[in-house]
């Protein structure tokens, strides 16, 4: 009975985390007012981008420093291979969205409604929740982007930029899940059942 507890418990934690997460990324930028439309345009203007661009930076600087001295031998590997992953997870997840999802949506927005596969916001919303947990990995890895006075500046920036990349994607991932597939999962709903 108690390791029942215990694991409900520590699942709860694990959930209540990443509520946290989301919700200190928080802000949203919308309105709510936008159109699905609107939407598409939105997303990789305002979210893909800044991502981007912090991959980018923090890229450079890994490429830079195979091993990063301050931190374990151990963790600097370990850091370098969840940034790929977040990487290669960010970059395929975006390439998606921009030239698969959101031009279908775009095409069908004239139509009456959107039919869009159930699977492929189920395949999205996956997506999402291995970003966080990769994102929680690399906080870990990281001391929760505490930089210690010691570090080289270079490493203090590239600290800064990994929190403001998990930041730009919890916010992406927020906005998504609040205004995106939401109105997407309603739609289909409501008219299936008219």
């Amino acid at each position: 009975m108690s390791s029942i507890i215990v694991e409900l418990l520590r699942h709860n934690y694990l959930a209540t985390n990443k509520f946290i997460m989301l919700l200190q990324a928080g802000s949203q930028l919308s309105q709510g007012k936008e159109t699905l439309g609107e939407i598409c345009q939105i997303i990789p203007a305002t979210y893909h981008a800044p991502i981007l661009a912090s991959c980018a930076n923090i890229r450079s600087y890994l490429e830079k420093h195979a091993s990063i001295d301050e931190l374990p031998a151990p963790v600097s590997e370990i850091v370098q291979l969840v940034f790929q992953k977040i990487e290669d997870e960010l970059t395929h997840t975006f390439k998606k969205e921009t030239g698969i999802i959101f031009p279908f949506i775009q095409q069908q927005i004239s139509k009456d409604k959107i039919t869009i596969q159930p699977k492929v916001v189920e395949t999205m919303l996956h997506t999402h929740e291995l970003l966080i947990e990769l994102l929680q990995k690399m906080r870990q890895l990281m001391h929760h982007y505490i930089t210690h006075p010691s570090w080289s500046q270079s490493l203090k920036s590239c600290v800064n930029e990994m929190f403001q990349m998990e930041t730009d994607v919890l916010r992406w991932i927020h906005f998504e899940q609040s205004s995106l597939y939401p109105r997407l999962t309603n739609q289909r709903t409501t008219t299936d059942h008219a």
